[in-house]
């Protein structure tokens, strides 16, 4: 019987779904080019030969709040509840306030009411010092949640690292540091695009040459999701801003296969099930075949697609938020057969605050369950061959290819971006999902459908209401202490390198910092040369 229109089902991407799938849905697949083995080209099925069989994804949960101090308990809590990066190594995975995300120490009158809320406050090398206290920083992961001000940040990090006696090669971790994805994502960006296009690759240099071991770039599109964006559109919006990148380090003179194995995409898992799982594996597969093709990469680590994922914070309403414990582990449990190398899993009360110490660790838990008590981990890629996986991959990308096309054809990412095209797009498509709910054809149980009238009570996170305080009667001290000559010219070193366009301006960051001068120096330094970047507003339909 053929489907009526009340019985079409589609994807959140919009690909039409049919009641069932079988082998003439997938005989025109290749298996050896479009499939293959895991842990070989295209990388369909996984990275590794025997993916989790031989090591679990890194369990990274998001945190940060308050005085540097108080997230470095969070973090030394989540390490004994279970969460490590490979091999058993302690793991960090840090959010920062508003402030230190944009660049500004706590006094600013812009920082004043963000110190500590929504991330941890980082000024100067001293916080930095105390938010690692005291993790062995030779022997862990750290992954750094900031984009605007990534080069102060990892330049932090390394002189606290070095004033230990720990040489900045050993230094192991990842950094966000994208923001020409933030117009379209979070709208944490400090410069103007081409500004924060060379100091975002500035990065890539330092570390390509003296940090191996640190992932330079992560390509967040997780907000874009967040925002509004359907699978396909943060699949292809991530590889064309990864495009971007790769295409200036190469235009600079950097050597593609010095820098690509270090590349990290951080996608968000969402509540469809399979079309999450088609992503990723289409991801992988589309990044090996522009990375071999399109660049001429040579080393096989190039063309590898590593991916941090996190759980979908926007699909956890606050309406009876004990239901979000199983969403959550729906859709961690699609990244692992996805075959993600880490994992965020968010917790149930997201909605009303930061974490509870209870709600993280069954987050942390949740990731624990899947790995050791469901045995999907027993298998490399257990739903490869799946007719209905095989042929949604292969829907998904197709998807995503045109999405591809048309950017290259506004003349790639950052066009697409000034001309609104991106915005645009994900504006439309968040509108289209928030009338679907409010036409309740999309279902979401607690909200929609099967709402509760019983009012659960939650416990809810609570702030240190002397941070602040704290924070800045810290900063004023720590200038009192320091050698205000030595901050001086090193600021103004700095300030004529970035008047420079070819200058290399990482050296100069490490000499501000070590110097002790601040973050929000260092980045206003920076900020009276290029200036501040501009967002105009966007509206679905517009052009």
């Amino acid at each position: 019987m053929a489907d009526t229109d009340n019985d079409l089902r589609y994807t959140s991407s919009g690909i039409l779904l049919k009641p069932f799938y079988g082998p003439a849905d997938i005989q025109d697949i290749a298996y050896a080019e479009r499939i293959g083995d895991p842990g070989y080209y295209p990388y369909t099925r996984g990275l590794y030969h025997q993916m989790y069989r031989a090591s679990p994804w890194a369990t990274l949960e998001v945190s940060g709040y308050g005085l540097p101090e108080e997230t470095a308990e969070r973090q030394r809590f989540l390490i004994s509840q279970g969460q490590a990066h490979l091999f058993g190594r302690p793991a960090v995975h840090i959010c920062f306030d508003l402030g230190t995300q944009y660049g500004y120490d706590c006094d600013a009158p812009l920082a004043q009411f963000e110190v500590g809320r929504c991330g941890t406050l980082v000024n100067t090398i001293e916080d930095m010092d105390r938010l690692f206290q005291p993790l062995p920083l030779e022997d862990m992961h750290a992954s750094f949640i900031i984009c605007p001000s990534a080069a102060v940040i990892l330049a932090l990090y390394v002189a606290v690292a070095e004033a230990r006696g720990i040489p900045r090669h050993k230094l192991r971790g990842s950094i966000n540091n994208c923001s020409i994805i933030a117009p379209i994502a979070d709208n944490m960006i400090a410069f103007p695009l081409r500004d924060t296009l060379r100091l975002m690759l500035d990065v890539v240099k330092f570390c390509s040459e003296e940090m191996p071991r640190m992932h330079p770039v992560t390509f967040q599109v997780y907000s874009c999701r967040e925002r509004g964006a359907t699978a396909v559109q943060e699949l292809a919006f991530s590889l064309a801003a990864a495009v971007a990148v790769v295409r200036e380090g190469i235009d600079r003179g950097l050597d593609v296969d010095a820098f690509a194995p270090a590349l990290v995409f951080f996608y968000s898992l969402n509540n469809n099930f399979f079309e999450e799982i088609a992503k990723l594996r289409a991801a992988r597969r589309m990044w090996a075949t522009i990375m071999r093709d399109k660049f001429g990469a040579r080393n096989p680590k190039s063309w590898t697609c590593q991916m941090l994922s996190q759980t979908s914070g926007s699909t956890l309403p606050a309406q009876e938020p004990l239901n979000n414990v199983a969403r959550v582990a729906i859709q961690a449990l699609a990244g692992v057969l996805g075959g993600v190398q880490a994992m965020h899993t968010c917790a149930y009360d997201e909605a009303h605050d930061i974490p509870t110490e209870e709600a993280v660790r069954v987050a942390v838990k949740t990731q624990r369950i899947i790995e050791h008590e469901t045995g999907v981990t027993d298998v490399a890629d257990p739903l490869g061959g799946s007719y209905f996986v095989e042929y949604l991959t292969d829907r998904v990308e197709e998807e995503a290819w045109k999405c591809l096309e048309r950017i290259e054809e506004l003349g790639g990412y950052i066009p697409a971006l000034q001309k609104g095209y991106l915005q645009r797009e994900i504006a439309e498509a968040a509108q289209r999902h928030q009338a679907q709910v409010e036409a309740g054809e999309r279902v979401i149980v607690g909200v929609n459908k099967y709402v509760s009238e019983e009012k659960v009570p939650i416990e809810t996170f609570c702030y240190s209401p002397r941070a602040r305080e704290v924070a800045v009667s810290r900063l004023e001290d720590f200038k009192r202490r320091r050698d205000a000559g030595r901050v001086n010219a090193a600021l103004v070193e700095l300030q004529e390198a970035a008047r420079d366009p070819s200058a290399y301006l990482m050296p100069y960051i490490m000499k501000a910092v070590t110097n002790r001068a601040t973050l929000g120096e260092v980045m206003g330094a920076m900020r009276e040369v290029f200036g501040r970047y501009h967002q105009e507003t966007i509206l679905a339909g517009a052009s």
